[in-house]
């Protein structure tokens, strides 16, 4: 077959939502972004329309690649998301972007790549990347196949007036600046109607237990939430067994959970609530 490599034009939006759907949506804590968010980020003042790259056979769009210049010199670039029986042209596609990157003063990429990712970890190894650093671990159970615990524990629904306790468990626990953690509660009062769990434990009357359970703002069927802060696994039991029946009265039917920062070593006790959990890492390369 033979391709047309080009940069950017809004009518290749249909196409790469299309293709780029039909891949992440098989990807552990990947989604790929509405054509309305698409259009928007690629109008922005600061878009540049030659750092992304599309591949066409008979004036469709069959692959593309997307990169965004973090400054002058390094770029984040992610690898190409190909229509099935057209994968012969990754190769071009991938030095059609090395090379336009390369030629706007660009000498460094970096990439993201999981085991989980589809073809990531190959396209790392073949083009000669090196491990930069573990980005994230995300998560995914299935809610009917939760394994659910014991626990001797109730959590209850949070109010206004826990507001400042939850601020400080934020700001101790996630490590957020109090900045940070005012919007964080100041989105939740905000999207109440997509707050599906949001539970505390108390004990002596203080919070020994925390965690909300929020729906995808794009897909209903799948709800995110957070490491649950607790003091112990009678605490953290009750909480996640909480969200789970809430997901279930909302139809939902899978919930994502990421561990990164300071919670990026906990998740042990998911696995046993039957998450599915991968890793995600940036690899970089010269150019």
């Amino acid at each position: 077959m033979t391709y047309q490599l080009k940069n950017y034009s809004e009518a290749y939006l249909n196409k790469q939502y299309e293709i780029g759907n039909n891949h992440l949506t098989t990807w552990l804590g990947a989604q790929q972004s509405p054509i309305d968010r698409l259009r928007d980020i690629y109008s922005q003042a600061d878009f540049d329309p030659e750092t992304k790259f599309y591949a066409l056979n008979d004036e469709e769009v069959v692959g593309f690649i997307t990169a965004k210049p973090i400054n002058d010199n390094s770029a984040n670039m992610e690898f190409p998301l190909i229509k099935p029986g057209h994968e012969a042209v990754e190769e071009e596609l991938m030095q059609f972007a090395f090379n336009t990157l390369k030629n706007k003063g660009i000498s460094k990429i970096i990439s993201r790549v999981s085991p989980r990712w589809g073809m990531t970890s190959d396209y790392a190894e073949k083009y000669g990347y090196r491990e930069k650093e573990l980005l994230w671990k995300s998560g995914r159970l299935v809610v009917n196949s939760y394994i659910q615990p014991s626990s001797n524990t109730n959590s209850i629904d949070v109010a206004e007036a826990d507001y400042e306790e939850i601020k400080k468990i934020l700001i101790s626990f996630r490590k957020n600046s109090e900045g940070e953690a005012q919007k964080q509660l100041d989105l939740l009062a905000r999207i109440t109607e997509r707050v599906t769990s949001w539970k505390i434990v108390r004990e002596n009357d203080e919070i020994i237990g925390h965690d909300h359970l929020v729906e995808d703002i794009r897909d209903n069927q799948k709800a995110r939430m957070n490491a649950i802060y607790s003091t112990n696994d009678n605490v953290r039991n009750s909480i996640m067994n909480a969200h789970v029946q809430a997901a279930l009265a909302s139809n939902i039917q899978f919930i994502d959970i990421f561990f990164w920062g300071p919670t990026e070593k906990m998740e042990a006790p998911y696995l046993n609530y039957g998450f599915d959990i991968g890793e995600l890492y940036t690899y970089e390369k010269d150019l």
